[in-house]
């Protein structure tokens, strides 16, 4: 059973003010102080940067940790840098999934990872995804080094194609059941619940266009288009009337899932702490009745 919470740590990644390496140690604690226990990584994020530093900051806590990491990219860029999508080498293959989770493993400083994800094997990778990278990872689920296998993607097409060719233990879907795109509702999800599948859900402020933050204005990490923008002012704008931030909508919304687990992204203690209030924020249902007809365009009967 996954937990119902969780810390994204891909903005661990890389290096800056607010993410120095002791800043990231300060907000894995305040995560673990807060009662997070699951804490979602991958190799790409910084080159192996938010591995490292995850690793080091459970070092303590292991017997209570719950650690996916992810497969399918090798790491062609500098430690602790991002790599641009021109520079990203994606493999699927048999042996370097065996690989990168050797290195994983070192990397987090243990012997076991709970869940390893095939990492955005999007189009044309989901053959080789499905056909070398998931049995080997079956071979280590077998030998007891990993827990659970399952798919981390942000195209909901990706994850029905693989659910449809192979039994996985978990799917996490980032950024397509938000209060912009609720794109994983009508198909994804229900097909997650038919299969008793439990459902990790990321991205919910769509890259920064639903996090109330002047400037923020990205989604997907690209400029918003006219039409997202002028839906986010229509759904800030009803969050305004019932005196509720849109922030706390965004995070709250996989809440209302029974099964879902609902995966933060914060860079700072800061933006931990403005998030875990959010997700208490007091929300009419009228509230969220508003919400779902602004976007699907049904009002419901009253």
């Amino acid at each position: 059973m996954m937990p119902t919470l969780g810390l994204g740590c891909a903005a661990f990644g890389v290096l800056t003010d607010a993410t120095s390496d002791s800043a990231v140690m300060a907000l894995i604690d305040h995560a673990w102080n807060a009662g997070i226990r699951y804490f979602d990584t991958s190799p790409l994020y910084g080159s192996g940067r938010s591995e490292v530093l995850l690793g080091h900051a459970l070092a303590d806590h292991r017997p209570g940790a719950i650690l996916s990491t992810k497969v399918g990219h090798r790491l062609t860029a500098p430690f602790g840098a991002r790599p641009s999508r021109a520079e990203r080498r994606t493999d699927f293959s048999a042996r370097f999934v065996l690989h990168s989770v050797e290195e994983s493993l070192a990397r987090l400083q243990r012997e076991t990872i709970d869940l390893v994800l095939l990492h955005d094997p999007d189009k044309d990778l989901l053959d080789e995804a499905m056909d070398e990278a998931l049995p080997a990872l079956r071979e280590l689920q077998g030998r007891g080094v990993i827990t659970a296998v399952g798919i981390g993607t942000n195209r909901v097409d990706t994850a029905l194609r693989a659910i449809a060719r192979a039994k996985l233990d978990v799917v996490l879907v980032a950024g397509r059941h938000t209060l912009l795109d609720r794109s994983a509702d009508t198909r994804l999800l229900p097909e997650c619940a038919r299969a008793d599948l439990p459902v990790i859900l990321g991205g919910l402020l769509n890259s920064g266009l639903l996090a109330d933050h002047p400037g923020r204005e990205t989604f997907d990490y690209a400029p918003a288009p006219p039409d997202m923008l002028a839906m986010r002012d229509r759904l800030a704008g009803i969050c305004s009337a019932y005196h509720v931030p849109l922030r706390a909508a965004a995070l709250q919304l996989p809440g209302r899932l029974a099964r879902a687990t609902t995966l933060l992204g914060p860079a700072t203690v800061e933006e931990l702490k403005d998030g875990l209030a959010m997700l208490e924020f007091p929300i009419p249902e009228d509230c969220w009745l508003a919400l779902d007809a602004c976007v699907t365009g049904v009002v419901p009967p009253r």
